[in-house]
């Protein structure tokens, strides 16, 4: 086990040595702080009031111990293979059962979504079979250690996905896209599950299949991509699990995904499609089955505009069906929303809220999306709680842009900050919303971060910030653990502002050091 004693803020915290650096406040740190706009990026993050900050974990940290020393300017399949990777999107946070020494124990699972050449490499000259080790999804073991959440380097669960790892495919489509296949590829999201295991949400495979055509395993076959595009599920708690890739939830470019159950038992997940004009989909399971199959089987549906909401409208379930989702969807009327991502569940199962990124290219605005290239986020009502209910009323719980640029902003009364791009949804112990941002790196208006929402009280929809990344870093998801009052949070790409490159950067965050890349790094938000 390692102790991060460097903090991420930068050269004024190293000042101030001794444990007490590994928890940093903020505004003397935040190296770009402007207080004409306090959430402009810098070159460090800046922390909320009420948290501190903690490093868990970064790109080029050890995973097992015999991985080799990080060299980022000339790395190796070993160490993408063994240490933490470039890129992180917060998948799900999983609680292990009790060990006879009492301490407490996580296991965090991360996508690893992107691999840009232009950022990975110097000179960006592309190494495919490195890039390929890089993306895919992370499971690392956490332990509570005097006072705060350190990695176990080589810990049990600890493991990589890549596109080297064998997978199974199971459901309807399998007898024709095959049984097994080489590799996950662009896993943009996942969710926890209420049966213990995760959910892994694979993008567009396409531009991936392309990149590693000649490395052979078949990627530049045609008929290779019918085997990516999948919900993958994981065991995360059993090292030796082969993930499986299940077809009867049907193959489409996701970029959100949530797992929760009907009343009765049965798996139901909702998901987002990855397009500018994206649409929401719904799968209900046909059993609760105990014996791995219960995702084999059931009921696709789509969302279409109705009365005050939306209606879920059934999709065939053919294999032509699966394998072409989105063609099936947009055939029986899919409403298509502004670059639909992250979701997240009340804590109390009524409602769905369902971030919007935004979409510039939207001629016509309608009751759900009022349009614009900033975004918004959707709260739908489950009736009843009843995931599966038919009919879903809606309303807007928030409309992004900056309130002194944009007309028709929606944040709540006592709103102390603004945002753009959301992109993740999160919902806290106390039932309040996080909405992480992602600007693709373009953050001259305002950092991405982390933004806590208000959902209930007379401050409903009131917005603050938990924390803003550097400039040019994205906001890659949160979990939370309650009982050490922690939010794990991602901190995806600093200092890759259009046009940055691995040699030029815009910020060489978290060390800020001449011969360190930018790191993605994964911290801890603790409540004071």
């Amino acid at each position: 086990m390692r102790r991060r004693t460097l903090l991420l803020s930068g050269i004024a915290s190293l000042a101030a040595g001794g444990a007490g650096a590994q928890m940093a406040a903020t505004p003397p740190y935040y190296l770009g702080y402007n207080p004409a706009n306090p959430q402009a990026p810098g070159l460090g993050d800046k922390i909320g009031p009420g948290f501190s900050r903690l490093v868990i974990a970064r790109w080029g940290d050890l995973l097992q111990p015999d991985a080799p020393p990080f060299t980022p300017d000339a790395l190796s399949l070993a160490q993408a293979d063994n240490q933490f990777p470039y890129d992180a999107v917060i998948a799900a946070l999983i609680a292990p059962p009790p060990a006879q020494d009492n301490i407490p124990r996580l296991v965090l699972v991360t996508a690893n979504p992107t691999a840009p050449a232009n950022m990975l490499f110097p000179g960006g000259m592309d190494r495919p079979a490195i890039a390929g080790r890089e993306q895919g999804v992370t499971v690392v073991n956490l332990q509570y250690q005097a006072g705060r959440w350190v990695t176990v380097v080589g810990g049990y669960q600890t493991r990589r996905l890549s596109d080297g790892t064998l997978c199974q495919l199971s459901g309807p489509a399998a007898a024709q896209v095959g049984s097994t296949v080489q590799g996950v590829l662009a896993v943009q999201a996942g969710s926890a599950t209420p049966w213990g295991n995760v959910l892994l949400a694979e993008g567009d495979a396409g531009p991936w299949l392309n990149r590693l055509s000649g490395l052979g395993f078949g990627y530049g076959d045609p008929g290779q991509g019918a085997r990516y595009g999948w919900v993958v599920e994981l065991d995360a708690l059993n090292p030796l699990y082969i993930p499986v890739k299940r077809t009867a939830i049907g193959r489409i470019a996701r970029a959100g995904l949530l797992a929760t159950q009907s009343k009765d038992g049965r798996p139901v997940l909702f998901f987002t499609q990855d397009a500018q004009a994206g649409m929401l989909f719904r799968f209900v399971a046909a059993t609760n089955a105990q014996d791995g199959t219960a995702l084999d089987s059931g009921t696709l549906s789509v969302a279409v505009l109705g009365g005050d909401g939306i209606d879920w409208v059934a999709l065939p379930n053919d294999v032509p069906t699966l394998a072409g989702l989105a063609n099936a969807g947009a055939t029986a009327g899919g409403e298509t929303f502004d670059a639909p991502a992250g979701l997240a569940l009340s804590q109390d199962g009524g409602a769905l809220y369902m971030a919007c990124a935004g979409n510039a290219q939207r001629s016509v605005a309608d009751s759900l999306n009022p349009g614009g290239g900033e975004g918004h986020i959707l709260r739908f009502t489950l009736p009843g709680g009843d995931a599966t209910a038919r009919h879903f009323p809606a309303t807007l719980a928030l409309v992004a842009g900056n309130p002194a640029l944009r007309e028709g902003t929606q944040y709540g009364p006592g709103s102390q900050a603004w945002l753009r791009k959301p992109r993740t949804l999160a919902v806290d112990p106390a039932g309040n919303l996080w909405i992480g941002t992602d600007q693709k790196g373009d953050t001259e208006q305002s950092a991405d971060g982390l933004f806590i929402m208000q959902t209930s009280g007379p401050a409903t929809g009131a917005l603050a910030y938990a924390y803003l990344a550097p400039v040019g870093a994205a906001a890659g998801g949160v979990a939370f653990d309650a009982n050490s009052k922690t939010a794990f949070g991602a901190v995806r790409h600093p200092g890759a502002t259009p046009g940055a490159s691995f040699d030029h950067p815009e910020t060489r965050w978290p060390t800020l050091q001449p011969n360190m890349p930018p790191q993605t790094t994964i911290i801890g938000l603790v409540t004071q």
